[in-house]
């Protein structure tokens, strides 16, 4: 059952109940509040929680405001992702001395990249969206996955060793950037 709450600031909050959930979880998506109770929840509860979190929701929830773009720009965004990206991940293969299969522009709105175990690597055309040096990171990233197809110690050192020793903080950095929403 769902149920909803208008707060001055937040906006709408909307309550869910959750069969999978084991606790109560508070979420901003898209800049909205939805707070999922666990089965056996009260929605008197989740309300005391989500009152008690408030201030740090109203915080938060400009952080989460995931920005936007047009139709038109992602036609370019695709395009030149095309023209770039791929020679760009083909030099740094050669570079370190990578092998893969093939590269491919992806239009994945959830991952920046991935990598096959039998090595062919999707980057997505959003990508162009990064600068330069986390391109590079994310390209890296997905050939370390060519040897190492875990995120285990070896892998990180690996990145680590192609990122001079800044694959940890370059990952942080990654992190702050949001693959946009398309405008309606």
């Amino acid at each position: 059952m769902t149920r909803t709450i208008i707060d001055p600031i937040l906006g709408v909050v909307t309550f869910n109940t959750n069969i999978r959930a084991k606790r109560y979880i508070i979420k901003i998506r898209n800049g909205k509040v939805i707070v999922t109770l666990p089965p056996n929840g009260s929605y008197k509860e989740a309300a005391q929680i989500f009152h008690k979190h408030r201030e740090i929701l109203i915080e938060n929830q400009e952080k989460d405001k995931t920005p936007s773009i047009s139709r038109e720009e992602i036609f370019d965004l695709y395009i030149i992702a095309h023209q770039t990206i791929p020679y760009r991940a083909k030099e740094l293969a050669e570079k370190y001395n990578f092998e893969f299969q093939e590269f491919k522009i992806s239009k994945s709105k959830t991952r920046w990249g991935s990598c096959s175990s039998s090595k062919n690597i999707n980057l997505s055309f959003y990508l162009m969206l990064l600068p330069e040096h986390l391109i590079d990171y994310v390209i890296l990233h997905e050939l370390c996955h060519t040897k190492e197809m875990n995120h285990g110690e070896k892998f990180w050192a690996l990145l680590n060793y192609y990122c001079d020793g800044k694959a940890k903080l370059l990952c942080k950095e990654l992190k702050a950037y949001k693959i946009p929403k398309m405008e309606v």
